[in-house]
């Protein structure tokens, strides 16, 4: 058996967004690929046939990753073959090129290209239904004649070497510079060729959701100076263009809508009780206002933690009779629907993650990741599981795969789960090093599922252990809510845990530990630094050290942090320094590692400097690896070469402080 390498994630396959065509017949999906070569990565179609249950290869380019069934035999899909448009868009206009082809082969086809820049589609009749970025700072080349074009490139270049900034949020994490620009919703005519931006200038429509008659809801956030949580759920009708206002924006985040039998049921949260962060409940409109359905507790994503898959997909469906979504309970994805009367149930609760799904009638079918393996395509018939593909099964069968033991404990009278990874080839009558990770959000979740950067340092000769402490997702909105105590409870509860898997697993040496995590893991791996010497050396990625600082210079600071923390720079300053992992800087012994991205804007490096900076100057051993180009997804979704550096730079890291 092979051991699991730090590279072995540019030989995983990622199939994502499996959908069903109209007749459940046959379904598509896109499979993406890590191209170390390139530095990039590589997507294209692969079709299933529900009656034979083979699969294959659709399309042969390398950016086929979005799209839509048009009919039971044809798929449409955004690519950039054609170089006549390519060229436009390299000279500054905005333009979308759509494709056509039949599952039954052949070439692609060509089939119209839309001056805007599309990232979302979906099909109402023969309207496609758009999301398109649009930047009211740039000139509608696309529509201008040649002489006024020239012109105006010349003049837009001019400006390249500036950015003027009058909004907040003016970035945003993963989007760059956003000032001015926001996602608008239009409709495209595929018989005419002709395109519409329907929703109201400056608003920010955030999610859409076409129904059968010709209806399209979404959510929008109109703003013109300073964008806050609170979203409207508006409804346009392409038969008659009339635009409606169903949830005013004044006081309710959004997160899925539907019409079911002529009933507008919604997923929202008035954020009161628990703050932004709260978990949405079920609600209908009844003449015009909002009434509760159903009062939920629990969450309607996925939150298990993974750094081994690309969830393009829907994470909701609905017909006439249910809506169907995920949760994450404790520490799996289960598969849930209510009905029009809000009664709930329980469709899939096993071990593992579940990242999209697509419903044809009765069965579920979905992309997610099972028994400590990657992600495959699933189908549920309402009483049994179907594994449908074996994209990864090979290169697992040859690696060495640590399992991971889990265990409760109870700590303060709260019962808590533990999970332990052993290393490879495990002896028990030898000592090892141990990683304790801490996982971000702090709304996300640990589970028993396959996480490469852990079976990396398992499979090196580590011991991995982790939990999820208070503030994690899976147990209801009490749990996850620590406003107002990051840095107390949470921190207790990580060095609880580290507590029990020392007293479980006496081949852990405690004089060789190691702690690490990324965004709020990156948060408390400051904070053990300077709270506790326990630890022979650590890794702090994308992290947060000083929230006076943080909510003034990220994209979420100003409006979730200051929440989250429940104080602000200029009543309660004290508070959020009290908070801040930089204040503890001086009492800090452990060498710590920082990995910052320059392009992440949701723990932007100011706070990983700060951090690093003071370690440096109370001489503590400290090393940064800033990667340019590269956001808060470096681990997940960062270029395959950033990747390999960055998980580099851990390993060596420990390998100094904990084996030498």
């Amino acid at each position: 058996m092979k051991q699991i390498g730090i590279n072995d994630f540019t030989c995983y396959n990622y199939p994502t967004g499996l959908v069903m065509s109209p007749d459940g017949a046959h379904g598509a999906m896109a499979v993406v690929n890590a191209n170390e070569k390139d530095n990039r990565y590589d997507s294209c179609l692969w079709l299933y046939d529900a009656g034979t249950e083979r699969y294959w290869k659709l399309t042969s380019g390398k950016k086929e990753r979005n799209f839509i069934w048009l009919d039971n035999e044809t798929l449409l899909f955004i690519s950039d073959r054609e170089k006549s448009y390519a060229e436009k868009v390299k000279n500054g206009e905005d333009w979308t090129c759509f494709y056509k082809i039949s599952i039954h082969g052949g070439e692609a086809q060509f089939a119209f290209a839309v001056p805007l820049k599309v990232t979302k589609m979906n099909l109402c009749g023969t309207k496609l239904v758009l999301s398109v970025k649009y930047d009211y700072n740039k000139p509608d080349f696309a529509h201008m004649a040649d002489e006024e074009k020239k012109e105006a490139i010349k003049a837009w270049e001019a400006e390249k070497d500036y950015e003027v900034f009058d909004e907040l949020p003016f970035w945003a994490n993963g989007q760059g510079i956003v000032n001015k620009k926001r996602s608008r919703l239009a409709i495209y005519d595929m018989e005419t060729g002709e395109e519409k931006i329907v929703s109201p200038d400056y608003e920010n429509v955030e999610s859409v959701w076409p129904e059968k008659d010709g209806k399209v809801l979404y959510v929008g956030n109109y703003y013109t100076d300073k964008k806050n949580v609170y979203q409207s759920l508006k409804v346009y009708d392409i038969a008659t263009g009339a635009l409606e206002t169903l949830v005013e924006q004044k006081d309710m985040s959004i997160d899925y809508a539907c019409i079911m039998n002529g009933n507008v049921i919604f997923f929202g949260s008035y954020m009161k009780e628990y703050g932004f962060n709260e978990n949405d409940k079920l609600y209908t409109l009844e003449n015009g206002q909002v009434k509760l359905l159903s009062d939920y507790d629990d969450s309607i994503h996925n939150s298990i933690c993974c750094d081994c898959k690309f969830a393009d997909g829907a994470g909701f469906y609905h017909d006439d009779k249910y809506i169907y979504f995920l949760a994450t309970v404790r520490k799996n994805t289960v598969l849930r629907r209510f009905n029009t009367e809000g009664k709930m149930e329980t469709l899939i609760d096993r071990q593992g993650s579940i990242h999209t799904i697509s419903v044809a009638g009765d069965t579920v079918y979905f992309t997610g990741m099972r028994d400590m393996g990657l992600t495959e395509a699933y189908r549920f018939d309402g009483r049994a599981e179907k594994k449908l593909t074996s994209f990864n099964d090979a290169i697992l069968a040859e690696r060495d795969v640590c399992p991971v033991e889990e265990f409760t404990f109870t700590y303060e009278g709260l019962e808590l789960d533990g999970y332990v990874i052993k290393p490879v080839n495990f002896d028990p009558n030898k000592t090892y090093p141990g990683i304790l990770t801490i996982h971000g959000g702090p709304r996300a979740t640990f589970g028993p599922t396959f996480f490469h950067e852990n079976e990396v340092f398992a499979n090196a000769g580590y011991f991995v252990f982790f939990t999820n402490p208070l503030g994690s997702d899976g147990r209801g909105n009490e749990f996850a809510d620590i406003t107002g105590k990051h840095g107390g409870i949470d921190f207790k509860h990580c060095m609880a845990v580290t507590d029990e898997v020392l007293k479980r697993y006496p081949q852990i040496d405690e004089k060789r530990l190691g702690v690490m995590g990324g965004s709020y893991g990156g948060f408390m791996t400051n904070w053990v630094v300077g709270n506790t010497t326990r630890f022979a050396a650590a890794a702090s990625q994308r992290s947060i050290s000083n929230w006076v600082s943080k909510c003034m210079t990220t994209d979420i600071g100003y409006y979730f942090n200051m929440d989250q923390i429940k104080a602000d720079p200029w009543g309660s300053q004290e508070k959020m320094w009290s908070h801040s992992p930089l204040k503890y800087a001086d009492m800090a012994k452990t060498p710590t590692l920082f990995i910052q991205a320059d392009e992440d804007y949701r723990c932007w490096m100011g706070d990983a400097i700060q951090m690093f900076s003071a370690l440096k100057y109370f001489g503590v051993e400290a090393r940064m690896c800033l990667f340019h180009g590269e956001n808060h997804e470096l681990s997940r979704s960062g270029k395959p070469v950033h990747r390999i550096r960055r998980m580099t730079e851990m390993m060596n890291w420990f390998e100094k402080y904990l084996k030498a």
